[in-house]
């Protein structure tokens, strides 16, 4: 979109926004440019034309409009069936019946750092059946969780069932139910260590009394049912 304003700097002053307008229209290709003109003053009449090698190109919607306020114009523009890549004129702006003029320049056709406008990149891989298996995003792996439980046929005649030994694996984690249960003593490995945290975080001032003692209940009731768990 192309905007100009009217009066904004004084009485029959025009000023456009974009002094370039590049299209980069195929040959037989077709393009409309919107034209957004703003008058701050009184209503009045403007003119649009075009002229250079865009002349024969372009066609207004309304060339000669009576604005009072705003007005949005529409400039149909082709790029001609030939040999030539590429078009430039200008399209002009008066006001004052010719007394004031202001123009900015249009190239259309083939521009070299501009991709045409009814060209659409299609990317290759859309026709590969595997494209949409590749789009998605790669997942996390979810841990796998292996329940072994004994065979309590062969051993029914056992006053004792034997209890199943769960395995838990992470990518670089293994958790062994079995050997963590040889460890008798980490009941009161818990408990002294959540003493002495209580006792240090008493000290610093960082806890109160109520919640120290609350946290002391916690350590020995984990420590307790720790202890039974490995029982």
């Amino acid at each position: 979109m192309q905007s100009v304003y009217i009066n904004r700097k004084g009485l029959q002053s025009i000023e456009i926004e974009e002094p370039l307008v590049r299209l980069p229209l195929k040959p037989g290709g077709k393009a409309t440019l919107d034209i957004d003109v703003i008058n701050f003053e009184a209503p009045t009449h403007v003119y649009l034309s075009s002229r250079g090698a865009v002349k024969d190109k372009v066609t207004f919607n309304r060339n000669n409009p009576y604005v009072d306020g705003e007005e949005l114009l529409t400039a149909t523009i082709s790029n001609p069936l030939g040999q030539q890549e590429l078009y430039e004129g200008e399209i002009s702006i008066s006001t004052g019946y010719g007394s004031r003029e202001e123009s900015f320049i249009l190239q259309i056709g083939h521009l070299e750092d501009e991709q045409p406008l009814d060209a659409i990149e299609v990317d290759d891989d859309l026709s590969r059946p595997d494209y949409r298996s590749k789009a998605r995003s790669p997942q996390l792996r979810r841990p796998e969780m292996h329940l072994q439980w004994p065979d309590l046929r062969s051993k029914a005649h056992s006053p004792q069932v034997q209890r199943p030994e769960m395995h838990l694996q992470w990518p670089d984690l293994h958790l062994d139910v079995k050997r963590i249960r040889r460890m008798r003593n980490l009941p009161y490995i818990l408990l002294g260590i959540g003493v002495i945290i209580a006792l240090l975080l008493l000290l610093a001032g960082s806890i109160s009394y109520g919640v120290a003692i609350l946290g002391f209940i916690v350590i020995v009731v984990l420590a307790y049912y720790t202890w039974r768990l490995l029982d």
